[in-house]
């Protein structure tokens, strides 16, 4: 019995697991790729698997100074940061229409209701308040008379 909820749960992970990685594996794929690109603009040769440490230093030989440098990130992360960027617009804008149309599919409904509901229910106060003014001032007509 316990033997089997522990086989449950460990085949529960192990198919998250599988399904998280063929969800992130295409975006580190690229993730690296761009990382690589930048690197080989910034003067680092990375066709290899080579250490942090070389790859600094290929770095610092090809900008030797801090203006260097900087001008040569921002020439290398040019197009990487475009991307982003219009990748960030383009999920904004998609966001944004799927909200609408959840509002207005799902929420706009409800809402009209509650509205039409509350109207409702204020006319029937407003009617209830009248209809006591009214017995209030045909009863004190009666009391005045006698």
């Amino acid at each position: 019995m316990i033997q089997d909820s522990i086989k449950n749960g460990l085949e529960s992970v192990q198919s998250t697991r599988k399904r998280l990685e063929t969800q992130l594996r295409p975006q580190l794929d690229w993730a690296t790729a761009e990382l690589k690109k930048v690197l080989n603009e910034m003067g680092a040769d990375v066709s290899e698997p080579t250490s942090l440490a070389d790859v600094v230093d290929q770095i610092r030989s090809k900008n030797p100074s801090l203006r260097a440098l900087a001008r040569q990130l921002d020439v290398a992360t040019y197009d990487l940061r475009k991307k982003l960027w219009w990748n960030a617009n383009m999920m904004t804008a998609y966001f944004t229409d799927k909200a609408g149309k959840t509002f207005e599919a799902e929420v706009k409904p409800k809402l009209i209701e509650a509205r039409d509901r509350a109207e409702a229910q204020a006319r029937r106060a407003v009617d209830q308040v009248r209809e006591l003014g009214q017995q209030f001032a045909g009863n004190a007509e009666e009391a005045s008379k006698d």
